[in-house]
């Protein structure tokens, strides 16, 4: 196993505050990477997230431990995969047992999961259908279009989200946002699509990558972009044959339009986030840098504090990534 020597450097970064700016030539203050955290927040054990909570983050104590992981590493964007959106909350029986997230919600002082996750520093905008799925900009380092300077934005109809495809579940969601982050317009994207349906799958990456009827691709080509999440499919172990890793293949790796900042960009094999397999990406078109899996990738913790090699049982079960990237220069 080969690993990147830059990794340990971010790491070591990224579990410092208030590190100087390295000096660019001439001694002026280059500016400060940008930090992205991409994680899912669910846990597949029926015994514990399960149907009733749709296996997303249900647990206060793994809450606030997710919570104050990101509150430590102050990333600038963060993608958020299962969370747990208050409307779920409002439409269940009521919650009986305390350490369940729906147990009085209605008397919490933030009734927002996603805003206790990621606190009033951000701008977040969620997916609009089941608001599984948010992304969060720092105020501090960028604004979103259509989404006001630190509100939470999560109402039907969001336009970058893409439509389910005919016969799929409308919970699994694409969706993006453009922002622009220290001055330079991004498109930043969030997916997780169909665990469960590798057809569904297929059609939710080609729609983000090719685009469908009329709606332009996600992946966009003209501005520089970020895309993370859990795209339930790992093209490192998975069969060239299946539509889904073809279909991501064809547009990401070694001289595509897409590349990693993840995945073999960390390591070599890629380090597993979930089960065994990879199923969590950062790539670009343009940014350069690059990531961790965090309790993974040497010298890391997990985002949850979790401890490396203990069952994960209440956990999250995947492994988040953090990556310290740049913009290209000019607009």
């Amino acid at each position: 196993m080969k690993a990147k020597t830059i990794a340990l450097a971010i790491v070591a970064a990224a579990f410092m505050s208030g590190s100087p700016r390295a000096l660019a030539d001439g001694g002026s203050p280059s500016p400060a990477p940008l930090r992205v955290l991409t994680a899912n927040v669910g846990n597949a054990d029926i015994l514990n997230c399960g149907p009733k909570y749709f296996y997303k983050l249900c647990l206060v104590e793994w809450e606030k431990k997710v919570a104050e992981g990101i509150a430590k590493l102050s990333p600038d964007i963060v993608s958020l995969q299962e969370v747990l959106d208050v409307q779920w909350c409002e439409a269940a029986a009521v919650e009986k047992n305390k350490k369940n997230v729906c147990f009085r919600f209605e008397d919490r002082k933030e009734r927002h999961q996603v805003r206790r996750l990621l606190g009033e520093d951000y701008t977040i905008v969620c997916d609009g259908r089941a608001n599984y799925e948010c992304i969060g900009v720092k105020k501090s380092a960028g604004t979103v279009e259509g989404c006001g300077s630190g509100e939470l934005c999560r109402a039907p109809g969001w336009p970058l989200t893409i439509e389910t495809p005919e016969g799929c579940s409308t919970k699994t969601v694409v969706f993006g946002v453009d922002a622009e982050i220290r001055g330079k317009r991004v498109r930043i994207v969030n997916g997780h699509p169909s665990a469960a349906d590798a057809g569904c799958r297929a059609e939710e990456l080609r729609r983000l990558f090719e685009g469908y009827e009329g709606f332009p691709a996600l992946a966009a080509t003209d501005r520089p972009a970020i895309i993370m999440g859990d795209m339930n499919m790992d093209p490192f172990q998975g069969d060239a044959a299946k539509d889904d890793v073809a279909v991501w293949r064809k547009h990401v790796g070694d001289g595509k339009e897409y590349y990693y900042l993840s995945g073999p960009a960390e390591n070599d094999p890629p380090f597993r986030t979930c089960s065994g397999f990879t199923l969590d990406h950062v790539i670009t078109n343009a940014a350069r840098g690059s990531c961790v899996t965090l309790g993974q990738a040497p010298g890391t913790e997990r985002l949850d504090g979790h401890p490396k090699g203990a069952p994960i049982q209440e956990a999250p079960d995947h492994f988040a990534i953090l990556c310290e990237i740049s913009l290209p220069d000019g607009d």
